[in-house]
Formats: C-alpha cells, sequence, structure tokens
C-alpha cells in the first residue's frame, strides 16, 4: 500500500488527482501550506512512499521551508513527482524552476512535446493529462445563480500569445458581438484588451473570479459551456471537468480534442465564429440533442479519463523508476 503526500494549496488540485488515489486505497495527506510543524506532520509522521507536487508553489511559500520539505522526504527516502500542470507556456519559468529547487525524481507533463525537455535533463518524465474526479464532477441540480444560455469558466489572457487567443476569437467574440445570454467567470477580463483581441466585452457578461467549489454548479447549470483550448497538443483542466460534470462542452477541434474524444458524440465543436453562431442557435433549440452528448461526455470520461486512471498511471510509472 502506497502512501501519498499530496503538495498543494489549490483546490483544483485537491479535489482532483488525491481522489484517484484514495479509490485506489492509497492513504493520502494533502500539505496545504507549509510550516516546520505541518512538515513534521506530513513527513514524519504520515511516512509517505511517495510526494507529488504541482504549479506555482516556490511562489507561494518560503524557500526555507520547501527546502525543509525537501530534505526531509530525501532523509526518508520518498520518491518524488513533480506534475507539470503549466506546460508548454511557462516550462522555463515554473516547471524548470520546481524542478531545480524540488530535485524531483521523476516529471508527468500535460503537455506531450515537453517531455522530451526533462528527457534532456536526465529525469525519467512521461505525459498526463487531467482528468475529472466522479467525487466532484457530477450531476447535481441547477441553480438559477448561473442559469445562463452560455458560460466560460476561465482566465483571461494577458498577452494572448497562445491558442487561447484563437479560441477566444472562434468561440467567445461572435456571441458577445451578437449579444446572446453570456456569462464569464474568471480572473483579469476587467482588464480585457479590446485593441489586441478586436472586440469589447459588456461590463454586465463578467462576473469576476469563482471559486473552484462552485464550477460544477455553473456546468450544472448552464446550456452550454465554452470551452478554450491553450494549444494544439494538450487540453485544458475543465475539459474533462465539464464532461464530467455532465455540461455540454462547445470547443474548438484541436489535435489533442479530437484524439480522445468524438465531435457531437461526446462534445461539440467549433472551427470558426459563423460556425459558434449556428451551433449555439442550433443547441439552444433542441434540448434534447444538447443533453444526449453531455451525457455521453460524462460517460467517456468516466469510463478513460478519471484521476484514478491518472493515479494508477503514476504508480505503474514509478515502479519502473
Amino acid at each position: 500500500m502506497i502512501r501519498v503526500l499530496f503538495f498543494s494549496h489549490d483546490s483544483k488540485y485537491i479535489l482532483g488527482l488525491p481522489q484517484g488515489f484514495r479509490e485506489l486505497n492509497c492513504p493520502v495527506f494533502v500539505l496545504r501550506d507549509l510550516s516546520r510543524s505541518s512538515i513534521k506532520e506530513a513527513v514524519d509522521h504520515f511516512r509517505p512512499d511517495l510526494m507529488i507536487s504541482t504549479g506555482w508553489a516556490y511562489r507561494r511559500h518560503k524557500r526555507e521551508h520547501i527546502d525543509e520539505l525537501v530534505k526531509r522526504a530525501a532523509k526518508y527516502k520518498v520518491k518524488h513527482v513533480y506534475w507539470a500542470t503549466e506546460d508548454p507556456r511557462w516550462t522555463e519559468e515554473c516547471s524548470f524552476k520546481c524542478i531545480e529547487i524540488y530535485k524531483p525524481d521523476a516529471v508527468f507533463s500535460i503537455h506531450p512535446d515537453s517531455v522530451s525537455k526533462y528527457h534532456a535533463l536526465g529525469l525519467s518524465a512521461g505525459h498526463l493529462d487531467f482528468g475529472c474526479n466522479p467525487e466532484f464532477n457530477k450531476f447535481e441540480p441547477p441553480s438559477s445563480k448561473y442559469a445562463y444560455d452560455v458560460v466560460l469558466v476561465g482566465n483571461g489572457g494577458k498577452a494572448w500569445k497562445s491558442y487561447r487567443k484563437d479560441s477566444v476569437q472562434i468561440l467567445l467574440k461572435p456571441l458577445v458581438e451578437r449579444g446572446y445570454d453570456v456569462a464569464i467567470w474568471g480572473s483579469r477580463w476587467n482588464r480585457f484588451n479590446e485593441e489586441l483581441m478586436g472586440f469589447k466585452i459588456p461590463k454586465h457578461m463578467i462576473k469576476g473570479e469563482l471559486p473552484y467549489e462552485e464550477t460544477n454548479k455553473v456546468y450544472n447549470s448552464a446550456k452550454i459551456i465554452l470551452g478554450l483550448q491553450n494549444d494544439q497538443e494538450m487540453l485544458t483542466s475543465r475539459t474533462f471537468e465539464v464532461l464530467g460534470s455532465g455540461g455540454f462542452l462547445l470547443t474548438v477541434p484541436t489535435r489533442s480534442v479530437n484524439n480522445l474524444f468524438t465531435n457531437n458524440v461526446h462534445l461539440t465543436c467549433s472551427d470558426s465564429p459563423e460556425h459558434t453562431v449556428r451551433l449555439v442557435d442550433y443547441f439552444l433549440k433542441y434540448d434534447e440533442t444538447r443533453k444526449a452528448i453531455a451525457r455521453n461526455g460524462q460517460s467517456e470520461v468516466y469510463t478513460k479519463h478519471t484521476y484514478k486512471e491518472r493515479a494508477d498511471r503514476i504508480l505503474n510509472f514509478m515502479q519502473l523508476c
């Protein structure tokens, strides 16, 4: 029985992968904040076999505490996996920095093409997508607070240098310009760069930041959820979370989307602004067709893309390291 220490403060991660390990009957200790006492409890007392870290934690915690965590884990020969969830945009600034600090035994990246960069550093590495947690991403009663025709949950860009810009212009722009019933949750939308993006978002559509714990309610209450993608070769976490919730996902036909899902069976894809308008009009009219696709999408991710499957992949990989 593998004992797992999961180091993260972000609910997005805490409500995901740890549940997968629990479903494999692995005891899990979630370490949200670092202090001498919390590190001692997590490592000395819990005595993990495996530690998983992720994200930008080195920016949130004191370096002396991170060094203490790494030192104590090494003392007990705890295997350490770093999950590089900020690839490929922030590989050097985030992932490489965390590797330098944490000195992990292995790295998993959400971006397949980034794996070779870790091999070049002499690290064991593999590809690991996000997933869904059926204990959280599931059907629940809709809330009138989030009952919109179309919603987008996700942060606005800063420089908009990734494929996320294309996603916004294909999916969001035509609906905003035509005055559809759209609600947008996330940070930075109040500083939206209208000149760069070529359109303006009315203030009433911008709802502000949304606690992760509320996201499933949004996906169960809105008719259509827009799913931005950041890269042709990887999938955002919300792709799996929206489908897991039983929500209807309208996204873009990237190679990764097409590799894992079937258009108009598990989700629906738009490849142009005009296509987006036609699809939204159609699926707002035909409720049962929309709901049938949403059910298929949920069934697909529950079968193939849960965090239990992701956790099992990590354990199998680490046995070979």
